[in-house]
C-alpha cells in the first residue's frame, strides 16, 4: 500500500484539525458554570481592640 502526500492533503488536514479543536473548545467553554462568590465578613478591629 502506496501512501500519498502532498502539501494540498497536509493543509487540508491541518485545517479540519484546527476547526474542530475550536469547535470543541466553544462547546466546552460555554459549558462551564462560573465559580461561586463566596461572601467575606470584613474584620476590622478598633483602635485599641485585641485581634485574635
Amino acid at each position: 500500500m502506496k501512501v500519498f502526500c502532498s502539501f494540498s492533503l497536509l493543509l487540508r488536514l491541518a485545517f479540519w484539525v484546527a476547526g474542530s479543536a475550536l469547535v470543541a473548545g466553544l462547546l466546552l467553554g460555554h459549558q462551564q458554570e462560573p465559580a461561586p462568590v463566596e461572601r467575606v465578613t470584613p474584620v476590622a478591629a478598633a483602635h485599641g481592640e485585641e485581634v485574635r
